[in-house]
């Protein structure tokens, strides 16, 4: 006499990282036939994001369920992009590229502020005071807007020996204004 014995089947759910980032969660994990793993997630490393499993599953925390097979699958990952946006304000204009798409911690290319005539650069919108900036070690998006104002002038009479001046001696003007009298 002899009795047959069956066992419910075990399976292995191996979770691996690909660069770049790691894996949260139990892994490997064994289940039975019919059970459900445990959650894993995919973390990125900083400045970098989670783009998929190997097996086309696009969450990054993944809880494989009603399991009757091996699972061994692979999480891909990718360098985050920014986007460095420049704009010229009223009076003014960019030279450089205005539109850049550069990587997690890479350094953008030089942009210009340059006023027209009668104009002066004052500052970027981000408080940066120099016309010429190249984005360093970026690390997120960047949109800034230049910032111009129009030139004035100092108008100065003053009189020589033996007679005086009227009216107002120190004037400032606006770029194509006009001056009050003097005499």
């Amino acid at each position: 006499t002899v009795t047959a014995t069956f066992a419910l089947n075990e399976y292995t759910l191996t979770y691996t990282a690909g660069a770049n980032g790691s894996i949260s969660g139990i892994t490997p994990q064994t289940v039975s036939h019919g059970s459900d793993g445990a959650a894993v997630t995919a973390v990125p490393d900083e400045g970098y994001h989670f783009i998929k499993w190997s097996d086309g599953v696009i969450t990054a925390t993944r809880t494989d369920k009603n399991v009757t097979g091996n699972i061994t699958v692979t999480a891909t990952f990718a360098i985050n992009k920014y986007t460095l946006t420049y704009t010229a304000g009223a009076n003014g204009s960019i030279t450089g590229t205005a539109t850049q798409t550069v990587n997690h911690e890479s350094d953008g290319t030089a942009v210009t502020a340059v006023p027209d005539a009668g104009y002066h650069f004052v500052k970027w919108s981000d408080d940066v005071t120099t016309a010429t900036r190249t984005d360093e070690n970026v690390t997120g998006n960047i949109s800034v807007t230049a910032e111009f104002a129009k030139n004035e002038y100092t108008l100065t009479y003053a009189a020589g020996e033996n007679g005086s001046i009227s009216g107002t001696a120190t004037q400032t003007v606006s770029h194509e204004s006009d001056g009050t009298a003097v005499t």
